[in-house]
């Protein structure tokens, strides 16, 4: 498929999603938010696809961008909304695990479905990173960040709004209620060693080494067996909406729904012991 203000390149076990609009700091424009559901859509159907990486190009002078956020001009004149992701055509007992968790869509359906996707989405940031490019990155499992990345909500400060893709929400699952409100009533930027110690970003690289550390993060993770990565997920994000005797029997509901994927029986106690013997 063929767009126009994204690159969608597949490789081994994962593909890299780069935001393409360098002369407007890669900002979300309607088109971008169409082409992110269709990229989205086309990675969920593939099986061979485990990670998706979001990343964003450099500007024109060559200075590293992830994304400035919506484009305000086109919002000037109306609100900007995502499409809707088609689910993938094949729906396995885990699958339908997964989608069990799924609430009714949000405001920015293209951010929700990046969070809610049932495979592992990574934000891969440097440059400038704010408003909805926060966002989409806080839409992701992990973040990995350049040294020299510049991520801020600016969302209070530039607009007196606040993120419509639950922006300060998730900023607080990742970093605590008192380090979100700081960030998010300051709009202070700081850099991926500072998002790295608050736990923002997952890991930091020098600048010349983050694409490539992403890259090699999701190669490692993509080595995993397709549906046990869903149910690590699944079960890890548990705790952001259940209690913990709830999480504890849906991680026990999920093991037991793994024994009936179509694939079982190339794993568990069994096929290990098959492969130590050989």
């Amino acid at each position: 498929m063929e767009f126009e203000t994204i690159k969608y390149e597949k490789e081994d076990g994962f593909v890299v999603v780069t935001l393409n609009r360098p002369k407007s700091l890669n900002a979300l424009n309607v088109k971008m938010w169409n082409e992110l559901d269709q990229a989205m859509t086309q990675f969920v159907a593939d099986n061979e696809s485990k990670v998706i990486i979001y990343t964003g190009a450099p500007r024109p002078d060559g200075r590293p961008c992830f994304c400035a956020g919506a484009d305000l001009k086109e919002m000037s004149g109306f609100q900007s909304e995502g499409g809707q992701v088609v689910p993938g055509p094949v729906w396995t007992p885990v699958n339908q695990f997964w989608q069990m968790r799924q609430p009714k869509q949000a405001m920015v359906p293209t951010l929700e479905n990046i969070c809610w996707c049932p495979k592992i989405t990574m934000a891969a940031i440097d440059g400038i990173c704010t408003a909805g490019g926060i966002e989409l990155s806080l839409s992701c499992d992990l973040i990995v960040a350049s040294e020299t990345a510049q991520i801020s909500d600016m969302h209070l400060k530039n607009l007196g709004w606040v993120g419509g893709a639950a922006a300060n929400a998730n900023m607080s699952w990742r970093v605590g209620v008192s380090k979100a409100l700081e960030l998010c009533l300051t709009g202070d930027v700081i850099d991926g060693n500072e998002a790295h110690r608050i736990g923002l970003a997952n890991r930091v690289f020098p600048p010349d080494k983050m694409l490539d550390g992403a890259k090699e993060l999701a190669s490692k993770i993509a080595q995993g067996r397709l549906a046990g990565i869903i149910m690590t997920k699944a079960t890890c994000r548990s705790v952001e909406d259940m209690g913990r005797a709830a999480s504890w029997h849906y991680c026990d509901d999920a093991f037991m729904t793994l024994q009936n994927e179509p694939d079982s029986a190339d794993f568990g106690a069994t096929a290990w012991v098959k492969g130590r013997e050989k």
